[in-house]
């Protein structure tokens, strides 16, 4: 048997939305890959005014509803996978990933910045991303999937 990319699909979406959870990183970064290498210069510009927009105080509020439906999006998805995948033989952790997401969620509906998003980095980290982690580990073993 091998591993396919609907076996990985909870970890891609963990670490993905893990990532997010980085707000400083986001802000700051927002797009430097394709501004500083990118050679169209209206697609910099564009992405150059959305970048400002971003880090003004006075604009950037009105990306943060958007972006808190991404992450609680994400993490609908994420307890989903968990709990369609593994509910049956491993329910102690998918009852960790359960009840820790749906906290996380009111956390976020609640956040008033993006300051208050990233403080829940380390909570996403220890009681999603792990347990999922472990999860997806010992399915693989289950099923005999060699994976490093």
């Amino acid at each position: 048997m091998s591993l396919t990319m609907h076996d990985i699909k909870p970890i891609g979406l963990c670490i993905t939305t893990q990532e997010l959870f980085d707000t400083k990183k986001f802000l700051l970064n927002y797009c430097d890959n394709i501004l500083l290498r990118g050679k169209d210069p209206a697609l910099s510009n564009k992405l150059n005014a959305i970048k400002r927009d971003l880090n003004s105080i006075r604009t950037q509020p009105k990306f943060l509803d958007g972006y808190k439906a991404v992450l609680i999006s994400n993490i609908d998805k994420i307890i989903a996978l968990v709990e369609s995948r593994y509910a049956k033989t491993f329910s102690e952790d998918v009852e960790l990933v359960k009840k820790s997401g749906k906290n996380i969620i009111e956390r976020i509906t609640n956040a008033q910045s993006f300051d208050e998003i990233a403080i829940l980095e380390d909570v996403f980290k220890t009681n999603v991303v792990l347990p999922t982690y472990r999860l997806f580990i010992d399915d693989m073993k289950k099923l005999k999937i060699n994976i490093v």
